[in-house]
């Protein structure tokens, strides 16, 4: 019975690190929230293959959005980062991916409240503005809108991104307008930016 004891023990802590293998395993999955948010925001945009067609020769253009498919884990879609621990989307790389269609203020992409870093590149949004709603991202770090046809003044609510590293709005064409006021607010509330 005595040489046994070992063994007992062995198999217990086993166990017990199967289980918090399993349990971390499955807390890193997307949410059932965000993975139907992704999925909202996705059947907004038709996919058009000459939205993406200016896209670098190191950067290919491809729908992204099109590995994404209910009742499968976001986290493993093309173009979506999930937390290791709490399986939160806190990244969204949709360069290139042939999108085309606007951001209405009310987007389930503004549901996505962990996001640390958004690239929407290189896609055809239809020189639409940019909602006022991207101010929400209070975790968010890179934001990367650039030659994305968006156009008009860039709202003021862009500064509120107080944890912004890199904000790129640049574009072949001029269609933003940065105004004063806004630029001013960007200057004073983004105090860890390297890149504007």
């Amino acid at each position: 019975m005595r040489n046994n004891l070992p063994i007992f023990g062995q198999l217990l802590c086993s166990l017990l690190f199967v289980q918090c293998f399993q349990a971390a395993i499955s807390s890193s999955s997307c949410s059932h929230d965000e993975s139907a948010a992704l999925i909202q925001f996705k059947k907004l945009f038709p996919i058009n293959e000459t939205a993406s067609e200016c896209c670098t020769s190191d950067t290919i253009s491809h729908p992204k959005t099109n590995s994404w498919k209910e009742g499968t884990d976001c986290c493993s879609w093309d173009g979506v980062t999930c937390d290791n621990i709490t399986g939160q989307v806190i990244s969204l790389d949709l360069s290139c991916s042939c999108l085309s269609g606007t951001i209405p203020p009310n987007s389930t992409l503004f549901h996505l409240s962990h996001l640390q870093s958004l690239d929407l590149t290189w896609n055809d949004f239809k020189k639409s503005r940019i909602s006022p709603e991207f101010g929400r991202f209070s975790s968010l770090t890179h934001l990367n809108l650039s030659n994305s046809w968006f156009s008009g003044p860039v709202p003021y609510e862009i500064s509120y991104l107080s944890k912004l590293v890199l904000l790129d709005l640049s574009s072949y064409s001029p269609l933003l307008k940065l105004e004063k006021s806004t630029l001013t607010g960007i200057v004073q509330n983004l105090t860890q930016s390297q890149l504007l």
